[in-house]
């Protein structure tokens, strides 16, 4: 695959959404899988096979302490020590290891796997680790990119859970060597997941993810350096910062350990989404000395809107609420118990603004702008000051 390819001929996003349902398949290809490193990631998948239906067998290579509690957890149902128990046996080998490990050991699991056995991966950047499996002598496996665009800010095997992969895009990002039937069955098995497999190019998707994961976490770090300088000479600032601040700057909360390998195999488009934003600010700062951001306004706006209709978890920005809760016990079970009452389900909650003994304000998104419709006209009637996000 070429990375200059038009991005309509490297993306099947339209394909993978209209496969049957992973249930309806006759036959599982996989029925022995091998996951390497059941963390968050690698637990959630085992989780997620087992809720499935999946009967085969899933193997799990961690160190031990790891094991047992996915053991008892039910992520895996066979232990291993080494590469060697692992990954002969597998018909499909996941590697949920950090990138810089994955890099490591993929030239030794693609020479030891079974000929034409599929092996993946699912780290955050894709070109660097699909190019050393492109070169890797002797490789008896077949790779194939894979990168789950779902997670959470803690990691290890006590946060997995089966449903983490729910409606949620999984990227892969096969090469020239991926052989159309190979793709096909382990689109399959990202359906098994619950996720819906989503094609494209290594080095489109590390351009892509440079923009809207890897700078983010750079200017969340800039921002909050910025406001931590100015705190040492105004530590009110500390009781100023609001809702808006606190969550422009969440990603600032992960470790360098987190960020380490993907910052690394990515650097290069990292370095050009930075040059990018920085002609940006350049612009920002001579449109400001002239009173007038309007356009740039008006292109951001018109740029959400579209983002925000064909968003991760397929919700647009019609299905969101805002609403301001009062600091009293109870308070998001009554909202909760309210919506459940009348079969509305919350697809995501959290606080996004907190007022000192006050409350706070909470955003609410619901499975479609129908439901949001009644979840206002129910919150306002209940005595909620609540609204549709804007």
């Amino acid at each position: 695959m070429n990375s200059d390819t038009p991005q309509d001929s490297i993306v099947s996003d339209a394909e993978a959404l209209t496969l049957p349902k992973a249930e309806e398949a006759q036959t599982d290809e996989f029925e022995t899988i091998a996951i390497i490193g059941v963390g968050m990631i690698g637990g959630s998948i085992g989780l997620a096979l087992r809720e499935s239906g999946f009967r085969g067998q899933i193997t799990g290579l961690d160190k031990k302490e790891v094991l047992d509690e996915a053991l008892d957890l039910g992520a895996i149902d066979r232990a291993v020590g080494d590469l060697a128990e692992a990954v002969p046996s597998a018909d499909l080998v996941v590697m949920a290891t950090p990138v810089l490990e994955t890099l490591k050991l993929l030239p030794t699991v693609l020479k030891t796997v079974q000929s034409g056995k599929i092996v993946t991966d699912t780290g955050g950047t894709k070109a660097e680790v699909c190019e050393l499996a492109s070169r890797t002598q002797n490789a008896r496996g077949v790779f194939i990119g894979g990168h789950p665009l779902t997670g959470s800010a803690r990691s290890g095997l006590s946060n997995a859970r089966a449903e983490l992969f729910a409606s949620a895009y999984y990227v892969l990002t096969p090469n020239e060597k991926t052989g159309d039937y190979q793709l096909e069955s382990l689109k399959w098995w990202v359906r098994r997941l619950g996720a819906l497999p989503l094609v494209l190019d290594p080095a489109q998707h590390d351009r892509l993810v440079a923009n809207i994961s890897h700078l983010p976490l750079l200017v969340a770090l800039a921002l909050t350096e910025s406001a931590g300088d100015i705190a040492h000479a105004h530590p009110v600032l500390y009781r100023l910062v609001l809702g808006d601040f606190r969550e422009m700057t969440r990603m600032s909360e992960s470790t360098y350990d987190a960020w380490e390998g993907l910052l690394q195999t990515n650097k290069e488009e990292i370095l050009k989404a930075i040059a990018s934003l920085r002609k940006s600010l350049k612009s920002y700062e001579a449109q400001l000395k002239q009173n007038d951001l309007t356009e740039s306004f008006r292109r951001a706006h018109s740029f959400r809107s579209r983002m925000m209709r064909h968003s991760f978890g397929l919700w647009d920005a019609r299905c969101e609420l805002i609403v301001t809760a009062p600091d009293r016990p109870g308070t998001f079970a009554r909202i909760t118990g309210l919506l459940a009452d009348h079969d509305i389900t919350i697809r995501d909650l959290r606080v996004i603004f907190v007022r000192e003994t006050h409350g706070g304000t909470v955003r609410l998104v619901v499975a479609s702008p129908s439901e949001a419709e009644l979840a206002l006209k129910l919150l306002k009637e209940d005595g909620f000051d609540a609204h549709l996000r804007e």
